[in-house]
């Protein structure tokens, strides 16, 4: 996963797994059924971005990786994160490259791998499936759930006629009657995630024009309620800052370990976008949580 991204997705995902789990393993064959989210440390250093046991008639494991840059060998950590994850849960997995821009797409990324040994001949093949999401129609993105919504905007659709897709968008957060909180982190992720795409003054100006048509839904004002007067510029705040302290637990737990109580504290209780961009800035320096806190 792209690390610029990878919170943000994170946490995305998080609002609603079930829309993921179901819509990727429908596209992997797999029968349809209850979703489990499972662990996705497979080794000391190597985890894959999300793995769900979908429990139907034919219990199987879907497996995501999610792209943002062009990557030349990740079909070949595709084939190892199939094979330790059959290892683990001893049931068929199926691993799906999820492609979230154009330029994320590499010329070995077709959907079959082989390992050939010394004398040429194919000793291992993997056959995987690969998802360009802005291929996919901004309707069929939407009809996936309010957790699949935001890739809507990733869409050719959509770079075509952003407007447009802003407005199906905004409808579609509107018709679910999600509440508040569901709502707010799905709009923060989403700004962020337009970023793989557009400009950032372009994306500026989309979430202004979001934000008065928030503003002018009396759906949206009757799930906002009593907190209506912060409404969208809060939840785009606080879902870039929930998606930045994220990255940074899942960067530094990588490289300095699990963070004491008081460290995970220190950071939760960090509310300045800028503090936390300056720390992920030093975070290859510093040695331990204590040396990069201390930098501040």
């Amino acid at each position: 996963m792209a690390k610029p991204f990878d919170a943000t997705l994170n946490a995305l995902i998080a609002v609603r797994p079930d829309d993921w789990a179901a819509y990727f393993a429908r596209l992997a064959g797999i029968p349809p059924g209850p979703s489990e989210a499972l662990d996705t440390d497979l080794a000391t250093t190597l985890q894959a971005d999300r793995i769900f046991r979908i429990n139907g008639p034919k219990p199987a494991l879907i497996h995501l990786e999610l792209e943002a840059n062009h990557r030349l060998g990740v079909p070949r950590d595709l084939m190892r994160y199939n094979t330790l994850i059959d290892h683990e849960h001893q049931l068929p997995v199926e691993s799906v490259l999820v492609l979230l821009r154009p330029k994320a797409l590499a010329s070995d990324q077709n959907g079959l791998y082989h390992r050939y040994g010394v004398t040429g001949s194919i000793i291992a093949q993997f056959r995987y499936r690969v998802e360009r999401v802005w291929e996919r129609s901004i309707d069929d993105w939407l009809r996936g759930g309010i957790g699949l919504a935001p890739l809507a905007l990733l869409t050719d659709e959509a770079s075509a006629d952003l407007e447009g897709a802003l407005d199906r968008f905004h409808t579609c957060l509107i018709d679910t009657g999600a509440d508040r909180a569901v709502t707010n982190s799905v709009l923060g992720s989403s700004y962020v995630l337009c970023g793989l795409r557009y400009d950032n003054e372009r994306v500026a100006e989309m979430y202004r024009r979001l934000s008065m048509l928030m503003k002018e839904s009396t759906t949206y004002q009757a799930i906002l309620g009593e907190g209506r007067e912060q409404g969208l510029e809060q939840g785009l705040e606080q879902g870039r800052l929930r998606a930045s302290r994220d990255l940074m637990l899942r960067l530094g737990t990588k490289k300095f370990g699990a963070p004491s109580t008081g460290t995970a504290a220190v950071l939760n209780g960090i509310t300045d976008l800028g503090r936390l961009e300056r720390l992920a800035d030093r975070i290859l320096d510093a040695t331990s949580w204590d040396e990069l806190l201390k930098t501040e």
